[in-house]
Order: C-alpha cells, then structure tokens, then sequence
C-alpha cells in the first residue's frame, strides 16, 4: 500500500469522526459533539495528521495536542500524542508508523521539544522511540480520614494557626490558579505534571466543570459524582493551606464515602495520614521520547548542586537533529547540550543510546537498568554516574489525554 501524509482541513473531519468511530467505536451521547469541537479548535491548522492510500481514501489520523510540561521544575513546549485512528481494513499495513513518524517530524518544526502519549500498543511507539516513563496513579481512601485533616496543620510538632478559610474560584482567578500550578512545580522540582492554560481554567470555572477553590497560596480542583469525589489538582504552600484544602475535600464524607486522587505518588499527604490508601492504587503507564535533545536539555531545570558533564552518542532515525556525539554538562540549576567531536586522545568509547534510551535517561531510569535492558552501551561506570545523577526524576502525570 503506498502511503501519504498530509494536514487534517476541516473538510476532512466527517472522514475523521467516521474512521475515529471504526477504531474504537461511537462517542458517547452526551458531550460528545462538544468534545470533538474542541479537537478540531485546539488541533486543526497543523496539528492534526492524516494518511491516505493511494486511491486518496483516508486511512489513518492522530493529532498533537499542545502542552506545559514541568521538567525539572521548569515548563517545557510538549507535544501530547492522541487520536491515532487507523481504519481497520489497513491495519497492519504501516499506517499507525507513518502518522506517528510525522507528528514526531512535526512537532520538530512547532517547537515541541518532548512529547508524551498513553500507548493503546507500547510496540508501535517503540519503533518511533518511545519509552514508558512514569505512571498516572488513581490512589483511593475513605473520605472520613480526610475529614479531621481541616482541623490540625498537616506538619507535626508545629504551633497551630487559625485554619484559612478556602473560597470558591471565579474566572478572575484564572492565571493566578495556572501561575500557583506553575510556582508549585518548581518549588518542588516535578517532572512531568502539565498544568491547564489559562484558558483552560477560565472555561472550566465559568462552565462549572469542575469544583474550584481558592487560597491566596493554595488551591484545590475536584469533581464530583454520587459515588465518589475526584481530586484533580491540590497546591498549598503551608500546612494550614493543605490541612484546609484536604479539610474540605473530606468535609462530604458522610454523603461521599471515597476520595480518589491524581497526584504525585510521593503527595505530602502520604506522610500525614493516619492510614494507607483504604481500597487501591491503579496506575496507567505513559510514554515519553525526546524531539529536541538541544532545546530539551537547555530548558530543563536541575539540582543547583549537581555538576556534572558527560558525553553521549544518540542514533535517532526519526528526530535526526538528536543524532551525533553530545557534550551534556549541568552546572548551577542549568543544563547545556553541545555537538561534541570525537576525541583522538580518548581511548574510551563514549556511553550510547537510540531514541528508546535517550528517552529511558530523560526520564530517570537508571543507567544499570538500561544496559539490563540493551537500551545503553560502552561508556564507563564513571559515565553512568554521572547520567544517573544529570537525569535524576521520578515523572508522573496527572491528567489523561
């Protein structure tokens, strides 16, 4: 089957919805139409692929959706792949590796410097370089263990002060909720939340979607059903701020009975409750690969402490421009990524990797469990030291996309 690629229009959304429908079967009633409005607005206009075969029949799609991601504490351009439809009759026939190898191409030239996906097939996105890097983790406990956390800081051993008094967000409050989204990402040094635009907040509180309150320093986003509350986001930047906040979310206790949370697994919360999770923890791998080794690494924040330089030798057949021998070096919170040639007094072989390794390292793991696991070669111990501290993080995500 020959194959082409091109950019979505929107005169090829009907073909889309219907192919989207083969895949993985109708949208909901509901908000459906809503939703798929929202696809076409955010990803329309050159973020949105297509392929056809060679009659011009539209055979696959998949689009990048525009992200802030927290590296390091730092927010990063990434591109979030979603929306991979392949008609069924084609399966099998290339379709799925020529749209992922375009969006790849293409969010090279949006700037997109790291992407991320949650893989339905982790083989597919293993040919084009991607690699698990962390979990999104659901944690559930009963509501009444919450309840009593509004009425003590969360700190121990510490004077109490009256508790703050949340208040419910307006649309007014929009970029201060982003900006303390942001504030909390570096403070704490997080790889890998994304938090909601500002445009994203605004509509969400004006439509109600979700439940927001407020704190001059803290905030908290859930959602509500019969069942269950469902904490999205919570930020404080006191322990009478959070004491307040997780107060509140258990103050319905008696009418909700769980609490589920999408947070960082290692959320100060752990430490301060009287109890583990009551029911279950379920996580849900994602992906990640690098697009831009150069950008990424220069936008990445790191430990003021760490001072470390390394060399590296990438072989990228999707992202060319990660390819060559690399000079990493960090030092005062920066990181810097510069072409390196080879050096003729070196009798050592540099440490190597392809985009699955480069993406591996980016995301924490371990230079030992990469050479367990073939992703990493040659280089020394001294080198493998020094890439396990350079890349130090243990990524989550928080939201599903």
């Amino acid at each position: 089957m020959t194959l082409h690629l091109r950019d979505i229009t929107e005169a090829d959304l009907p073909a889309v919805l219907s192919l989207r429908n083969r895949a993985f079967g109708r949208l909901q009633s509901g908000d459906g139409g809503t939703w798929w409005e929202r696809v076409a607005a955010e990803t329309l206009g050159g973020r949105w692929l297509g392929v056809t075969d060679e009659g011009g029949q539209l055979v696959g799609a998949g689009r990048i959706r525009p992200y802030e991601q927290a590296w390091g504490g730092r927010q990063l351009q990434m591109g979030g792949i979603a929306g991979v439809y392949v008609e069924p009759s084609a399966r099998g026939q290339g379709v799925a590796t020529t749209v992922t190898r375009g969006l790849i191409a293409r969010m090279g030239e949006l700037g997109d410097v790291v992407s991320c996906l949650f893989p339905t097939t982790v083989s597919l996105y293993r040919r084009s370089g991607y690699e698990v890097g962390g979990v999104q983790q659901r944690t559930t406990y009963a509501g009444p263990t919450l309840r009593d956390l509004g009425s003590r800081p969360m700190g121990r051993g510490q004077t109490p002060s009256p508790a703050p008094r949340p208040r419910r967000a307006r649309p007014d409050d929009a970029e201060a909720i982003h900006r303390m989204l942001r504030d909390d990402a570096a403070t704490h040094g997080r790889s890998g939340p994304m938090p909601p635009s500002v445009e994203k907040v605004r509509r969400m509180i004006e439509l109600d979607q979700l439940i927001t309150y407020v704190l001059p320093d803290g905030l908290v986003i859930y959602d509500l059903a019969t069942e269950a509350l469902t904490v999205e986001h919570l930020v404080a930047a006191t322990p009478e701020s959070a004491a307040a906040l997780w107060g509140l979310v258990g103050s319905g206790s008696a009418a909700v009975q769980t609490v589920h949370t999408y947070l960082d697994p290692r959320d100060p919360l752990t430490l301060v409750l009287g109890g583990l999770p009551s029911e279950e923890v379920h996580q849900v791998p994602w992906m990640a690969r690098v697009i831009d080794l150069e950008a990424a690494f220069g936008a990445r924040g790191f430990a003021p402490v760490v001072r470390a330089g390394v060399d590296l030798v990438v072989h990228d057949d999707e992202a060319p421009r990660n390819s060559g021998r690399w000079r990493l070096s960090v030092r005062d919170g920066s990181g810097r990524a510069e072409r390196a040639d080879a050096d003729p007094t070196d009798d050592g072989r540099p440490a190597r990797v392809g985009a699955r390794g480069l993406a591996a390292l980016w995301c924490g793991w371990s230079a030992s469990r990469l050479r367990l696991a073939g992703l990493l070669t040659d280089g020394s111990p001294d080198d493998d030291a020094a890439l396990d501290l350079v890349f130090a993080a243990s990524p989550y995500i928080t939201e599903y996309f």
